[in-house]
């Protein structure tokens, strides 16, 4: 039987999960267009769309990952 924590426990480790995934494509994302030259404004369009995300999280992830693209 399942308690209240271990379900709570299981939705938090499946959200992580799902941050994860999302992380990394969005590194990729970064990665391979710098590899296409594509300006910051473009590659913040491509992270909207391809993520389905706010442009404000995609300012956070290109903050965070350009860096390491560069």
């Amino acid at each position: 039987m399942c308690t209240l924590f271990d379900e709570i426990a299981k939705e938090h480790e499946t959200k992580g999960r799902m941050e994860g995934r999302m992380e990394g494509r969005a590194e990729e994302i970064i990665e391979s267009s710098y590899e296409m030259n594509l300006s910051e404004h473009d590659i913040l369009m491509r992270l909207q769309k391809k993520l389905d995300i706010s442009l404000q999280k995609a300012q956070e992830y290109f903050s965070r990952y350009a860096k390491h693209t560069i």
